[in-house]
C-alpha cells in the first residue's frame, strides 16, 4: 500500500492539499472499493476529475498514478505537513522514512519480523533507544502491533515526495533531493539516471580512493527496471497506397516521401510533382502473398505501433544486462532497450537478388531517455537506417561506417508470415531523370514475386542525385541516397518505407 506525502514541483490552478490527518486513496470512486493508499495532511495531489461517483470523489494523480479520494477532504489552499509536538500532534507521534521499513519483534537484526512498513506510516515512539540502533514503536493505524525499528529511519514530519524526487525547485537545484530514496519508493528510469550520474560524479572526486567495479545498488536498480512492460498505447500505422501518393497535391506527397534538401526547397513542389510523373509506374498487381496490412509492418514503425498491429507488448530491458553487453557493470545510466514480446520475420532485400528471412524479436537501443544529459546525436549512425552502401559511398561522405560483408541490404522490414519456399523472381529496370524537373539525375526499380505466382509482391526504388547533406552543407557529388520500398497487401501497392541516407545528425 502507497503511503505518500506527494507535493507535485509548483503549485497551480488544478492542485490540491490533504486536510486529513491520513486520507485514504481508493481504486474506484465507491467508499467499498480497494484502498490502494493514504496520503498524509499536508500533501499536495493534483486534481484530474472533480465530482465522480455522485459528486464525493475526485480522481487525483499521485505519483504512482490515478486514484480516487473524498473531495471533503481536500483543500484549495496549502496545507502544512504536520509535525510531532506541534499543533494536536502528539509529541510521541513519528514517520517512516523509508521504504518497507521492517519492524520487528526484538531489538536486534535477526529477530523475527512483524511486519514492513512503508514510506510515511505513522507511529507512536514508545522506547527512544531499545539498543542496537533500534527504537520501540507501535503502528498507529490499523492493528496497533507493538514492536522495534531502526531509529534512523524515524521522522518526526512525513516525508515531502517532491523534496526527495524533483532534481531542482523553481529552477534552483533541490538541496534534499535524494534520488535513490526515491527510486526504491517509486522506481523510474529518471531517479536510476540520477543515481547513476551522482555516483559517477562521487567516484571523478575521490580520484584514486574511489571505489572500482560495478555499483552494487545501481545494478539492483538496473535489475528491477529491466523487463518493466511499456504501457504507452500505439495504434498501428496505416500504409498509404502508392496510387493515391501520385495522385496527392505536390505539397502534401512531399511530406509523405520525406524528400529534403535544397533540391526540394523553394521551387521544391515542381520538383515533387516532377519526379512522381518522371517515375515509371511499378507492375499491375492482383492480390498474391500478402493479404493484410496485419500481416506487415515498416522497419521505421514505432515499437507501440508493432504492438499494437501483432497483439504484442513492449518490454523495456537495461542494455548491460543483456547477454554479451559491453557495459556489463558500467556507472552510467546507459542504453535502453525496447523489446517486442513477439518473434517476427525480419525480411530483408539484398543486391545480390535475393531475399533473408530471419525470425527476430523486433529491438530499438537508445540512449536519448536519459533526462541527466543534454548531449546529442549519441545514438547516431550515418548512412541508410533500414539497408547498406557500398564502400565508396560511405568514404566519399566521411563517414567510417563498417562495409557489409557480402551482398548489401537494401531494405528491410517485418512480416508475421515466413516467405514461401522456393527462390523468388527478381525483375530491375533502370532510368533517367532530369535534374532540374525531378532533384536527381538516375533511379532504378527492383521488383520481386516471392511466391513465383507471376505478381509481383515487393517494389524498391533508389534514386540518385545530390543529398541533402549536414547542417545546409549540400554534397558537391551524386549519391544513390533516397529509397522506397512499396508491397503489394491485397492487389495494391502500398507505400511501407522511406529510407534516406543520413550525412550527419545536424548536432
Amino acid at each position: 500500500m502507497l503511503a505518500l506525502c506527494a507535493p507535485l514541483a509548483q503549485a497551480g490552478a488544478s492542485d490540491r492539499w490533504v486536510q486529513a490527518t491520513s486520507l485514504m486513496l481508493r481504486a474506484k470512486a465507491s467508499p467499498t472499493a480497494t484502498v490502494v493508499g493514504r496520503l498524509q495532511q499536508g500533501s499536495r495531489v493534483r486534481l484530474v476529475t472533480p465530482n465522480v461517483g455522485g459528486g464525493d470523489w475526485c480522481m487525483v494523480e499521485v505519483p504512482t498514478g490515478l486514484v480516487f479520494a473524498a473531495c471533503r477532504y481536500l483543500s484549495e489552499q496549502p496545507v502544512a505537513l504536520p509535525r510531532a509536538g506541534e499543533g494536536e500532534v502528539p509529541a510521541d507521534r513519528r514517520w517512516v522514512g523509508g521504504s518497507n521499513l521492517l519492524l520487528r519483534a526484538e531489538p536486534r537484526p535477526d529477530a523475527a519480523v512483524l511486519g514492513r512498513l512503508r514510506l510515511n506510516t505513522p507511529l507512536r515512539l514508545t522506547g527512544e533507544d531499545a539498543g542496537n540502533g533500534y527504537c520501540a514503536v507501535q503502528r498507529v493505524e490499523g492493528d496497533a502491533v507493538q514492536g522495534y525499528t531502526a531509529c534512523r529511519y524515524l521522522q518526526t514530519s512525513p516525508v515531502a515526495w517532491q523534496r526527495i524526487s524533483e532534481p531542482s525547485e523553481d529552477g534552483a537545484g533541490n538541496p534534499d533531493f535524494d534520488p535513490a530514496r526515491a527510486f526504491w519508493i517509486a522506481p523510474s528510469w529518471d531517479l536510476m539516471a540520477h543515481y547513476a550520474r551522482r555516483v559517477a560524479r562521487e567516484r571523478e572526486t575521490q580520484g584514486a580512493t574511489a571505489p572500482k567495479g560495478p555499483d552494487e545498488q545501481l545494478e539492483r536498480m538496473k535489475t528491477r527496471l529491466s523487463g518493466q512492460l511499456d504501457s504507452t498505447a500505439g495504434s498501428a500505422t496505416v500504409w498509404p497506397e502508392w496510387e493515391a501518393v501520385r495522385q496527392g497535391s505536390a505539397a502534401t506527397v512531399s511530406g509523405t516521401l520525406e524528400l529534403s534538401g535544397s533540391q526540394f526547397d523553394g521551387d521544391g513542389e515542381r520538383r515533387v510533382a516532377g519526379l512522381l510523373g518522371a517515375l515509371p509506374s511499378p507492375p499491375a498487381v492482383s492480390a498474391s502473398w500478402w493479404r493484410s496490412d496485419a500481416e506487415l509492418a515498416g522497419p521505421m514503425e514505432p515499437m507501440p505501433s508493432l504492438a499494437a498491429r501483432f497483439g504484442a507488448q513492449v518490454q523495456w530491458l537495461h542494455e548491460s544486462l543483456q547477454a554479451g553487453s559491453p557495459n556489463r557493470g558500467s556507472v552510467s545510466p546507459g542504453a535502453r532497450v525496447e523489446h517486442l514480446t513477439a518473434p517476427l520475420h525480419r525480411i530483408s532485400l539484398l543486391s545480390s537478388a535475393a531475399l533473408r528471412d530471419e525470425i527476430a524479436h523486433p529491438e530499438r537501443s537508445y540512449t536519448d531517455w536519459d533526462p541527466t544529459t543534454d548531449a546529442m546525436c549519441q545514438d547516431w549512425v550515418g548512412g541508410f537506417a533500414s539497408g547498406d552502401s557500398d564502400a565508396a559511398t560511405y568514404r566519399r561522405n566521411g563517414l567510417s561506417r563498417p562495409v557489409a560483408v557480402g551482398p548489401l541490404k537494401l531494405f528491410t522490414f517485418w512480416s508475421s508470415r515466413p516467405l514461401p519456399a522456393g527462390p523468388a523472381r527478381w525483375t530491375r529496370q533502370t532510368f533517367v531523370l532530369n535534374r532540374d524537373a525531378t532533384g536527381f539525375v538516375a533511379g532504378e526499380w527492383r521488383t520481386v514475386d516471392v511466391d513465383g505466382d507471376g505478381v509481383a509482391d515487393i517494389a524498391w526504388l533508389q534514386t540518385t542525385g545530390r543529398g541533402p547533406g549536414n547542417l545546409g552543407e549540400e554534397p558537391k557529388h551524386d549519391d544513390a541516397w533516397y529509397r522506397l520500398l512499396l508491397v503489394n497487401v491485397a492487389g495494391r501497392w502500398r507505400l511501407l518505407g522511406v529510407d534516406t541516407f543520413s550525412y550527419g545528425c545536424g548536432c
